[in-house]
């Protein structure tokens, strides 16, 4: 899947979002859901297997949607993403196919926040609660272009080697302090183990679905922020901040006057740029901002900057 940035990339993802909700709405009806019988009396619901009940294109295709668009929820201690369908009737139940009643409402819900492992979809009446639900909130009227990707991005995130730089990043000694993540993408601060729970952590990212990755492998974040992270700081213009961070690139999107402005409201600051214009991010292409080579120079000339290239990147600690 290609993803790029921009207003002609947002309008674009807005059309292939409601495209793929529409197709997803349609084959649900069709797919011969099996009754998950060892949950009876507590958790009912029926499920479909990839290659098993479904073929492996279509349950793919239908899990980057579901990871998408859907909202965490509860399922009892776990945390699922769940994509909610009111209008959609499904023949649901324990019967056979030929005699179930027609459920019309209905969620689905994954397994996994990867596609390569990713096997088991589930639905259930839209109604229906599994335990206390109290999780995080990711609804925005954002559409970013790599919600639909996002599903495959820690598979691409680790392919790519830069899990071998976590090492040096660990050096920086970043988990004694709250932790605002500006660009978070999938959890890639929490995945090396840059920040941690003691001390907290705060994610902000434009993408739902990566949000949800992220929420999905560390499932005792609570601050997170689904919007752009300009839009995150031109809210809280008066807070400080202990230490922020904004790594593998995503700092590249930070405007240079807005890094200088971090500098001054930050206890430390932490920066990953891009080195040059890359023409790929992980697996999608790049387009990055106008401003891209001015903000890593703004980085390198704050008071008591240091910087060095770590492999494709530039980090910068102040």
């Amino acid at each position: 899947m290609t993803v790029i940035d921009g207003e002609s990339a947002r309008a674009t993802a807005d059309a292939e979002m409601e495209r793929e909700i529409a197709w997803l709405a349609a084959q649900v009806p069709t797919w011969q859901w099996k009754w998950a019988s060892t949950f009876e009396g507590g958790a009912e619901h029926s499920y479909v297997i990839k290659g098993r009940h479904l073929d492996e294109a279509i349950y793919e295709r239908a899990a980057r949607v579901i990871h998408a668009a859907g909202m965490p929820r509860k399922f009892y201690r776990r945390l699922n993403i769940e994509l909610h369908l009111p209008d959609v009737g499904v023949p649901y139940g324990r019967e056979p196919l030929g005699q179930r009643e027609m459920q019309r409402g209905v969620k689905l819900w994954l397994m996994s926040h990867r596609t390569s492992v990713s096997k088991a979809l589930n639905i259930a009446p839209v109604t229906a609660e599994y335990g206390r639900q109290d999780a995080p909130v990711t609804a925005t009227d954002l559409v970013s272009p790599w919600d639909l990707a996002a599903l495959d991005f820690d598979d691409a995130f680790e392919a790519s080697g830069v899990l071998a730089l976590g090492e040096r990043l660990r050096q920086l000694g970043l988990t004694d302090r709250h932790v605002t993540d500006l660009g978070s993408r999938a959890g890639a601060a929490l995945d090396l183990g840059l920040a941690g729970q003691q001390h907290g952590y705060t994610a902000v990212e434009r993408s739902r679905g990566l949000m949800h990755s992220l929420l999905f492998k560390h499932q005792w974040v609570r601050d997170v922020h689904v919007l752009p992270v300009e839009r995150f700081l031109q809210a809280l213009c008066e807070r400080r901040f202990e230490t922020v961070i904004s790594l593998f690139g995503a700092a590249s999107h930070l405007r240079p006057e807005r890094i200088r402005s971090l500098h001054a409201r930050s206890e430390r600051l932490v920066l990953m740029h891009h080195l040059g214009r890359p023409e790929r991010d992980f697996f999608a292409e790049t387009h990055l901002p106008d401003w891209a080579d001015a903000s890593r120079a703004a980085a390198t000339e704050l008071p008591g900057a240091r910087s060095e290239r770590l492999g494709d990147y530039l980090l910068t600690v102040a």
